[in-house]
């Protein structure tokens, strides 16, 4: 509850991210239906997962959508009541009373909504858990990162904490921090990615600070063969996960969720 008793509440939009977050069980309080939007395909599922959830659904005008979500709700909205925010100390419990080895991404830095989702969608697809960002200046979990995530906003924990203070902690738990570095001797294939992991990255326009670099029990680096000297961090998160999720059905280990 906020100071004034009411309930916080999210906007959830675009039909994959929608239709999620009814299918995890999302506190969805109610469901904005885009007046004449035909009941078929996604929207169909979608109406489907409210009615067997107890959604009210509320046919509303597109301009009453793009006021509440922007341009980019592809004609539906969900409210939701707000969880609590997602600690990290809760994710590795819920790994290790799992079984499983726990697959996290750390940025130390994240400026733009779109690459939030994207990261979110890459590390849903390829097992990793949880993304950890700074508490200050990194992009907002909203509509944007919401709507391109495809979903994954309500799968993968996005934790707000000093990333050093995260790398202390994982240390402590005995997870092994692998930074990505331009100028590492390794290329990341050549690295033992199984196990517990957390990758570190820069963000979009920043690479590792010393003081992350020192904390990383190995660095790793992307190699390029072109002109240009960086990937978008979106991009350069999904190589490394995709390549421990290589690596991990070679050995036959269980990949973290």
């Amino acid at each position: 509850m906020t100071k004034s008793g009411r309930e916080k509440t999210s906007i959830i939009t675009g039909r994959n991210a929608v239709l999620t977050a009814l299918r995890v069980g999302k506190a969805v309080r109610e469901l904005l239906v885009e007046s004449g939007a035909e009941p078929t395909g996604k929207m169909a599922a979608i109406m489907d997962a409210a009615r067997d959830e107890g959604v009210r659904v509320r046919r509303v005008e597109r301009r009453e959508l793009d006021s509440l979500a922007g341009s980019s709700h592809q004609g539906v909205a969900a409210i939701a009541v707000g969880a609590p925010q997602p600690r990290l100390k809760d994710v590795l419990a819920r790994c290790a009373s799992e079984g499983r080895p726990a697959c996290l991404v750390l940025l130390r830095e994240l400026l733009h909504e779109h690459n939030l989702g994207a990261i979110l969608r890459t590390a849903d697809a390829a097992g990793a858990g949880a993304l950890v960002l700074p508490s200050r200046g990194c992009a907002a979990l909203g509509p944007e990162a919401i709507r391109v995530s495809t979903g994954a906003s309500e799968t993968v924990a996005v934790i707000r904490q000093s990333v050093t203070q995260a790398l202390a902690a994982l240390r402590r738990e005995g997870v092994t921090i692998i930074g990505a570095e331009p100028e590492a001797e390794k290329d990341y294939w050549e690295q033992d990615l199984t196990g517990s992991v957390a990758f570190v990255l820069g963000g979009e326009d920043c690479a590792l600070s010393q003081p992350l670099r020192d904390a990383c029990d190995a660095l790793v680096r992307i190699p390029m063969g072109g002109h240009v000297t960086s990937l978008n961090v979106s991009v350069a998160c999904a190589l490394l996960l995709y390549e421990r999720l290589r690596q991990t059905a070679a050995t036959g280990k269980r990949e973290s969720r």
